[in-house]
């Protein structure tokens, strides 16, 4: 009758290790669980701070001055311009191909 006793306590001693390993574990993943939302949070601001940089590098008006200042482009001269219009429309893909040749 003397080893129920101890039994008893070895089974409750068990469950009490295993509750307080569970609840370790929960901890830590709870610590992990935060440090990952924090990355998400951070990548996302980084995602929009990015997208909003694109949007502003694809304005007409920043690509003209980056291409003037960083390219040294200018605006093409009137006479190295080729129009296409109704004319060469009319004179179809052969009429097209001689104009632009022209130049």
């Amino acid at each position: 009758m003397e080893k129920k006793p101890a039994v008893l306590l070895a089974a409750c001693a068990s469950l009490a290790l295993a509750f307080l390993l569970e609840q370790v574990q929960a901890t830590r993943l709870g610590y992990a669980l935060g440090r990952a939302r924090k990355e998400i949070h951070a990548q996302e601001q980084t995602n929009a701070h990015l997208r909003l940089r694109l949007a502003k590098m694809r304005s007409p008006d920043l690509l003209a001055r980056e291409a003037q200042s960083r390219l040294q482009m200018t605006p093409p001269s009137p006479e190295s311009q080729v129009y296409l219009g109704k004319s060469v429309e009319r004179a179809g893909a052969a009429g097209a191909l001689s104009l632009l040749l022209r130049r």
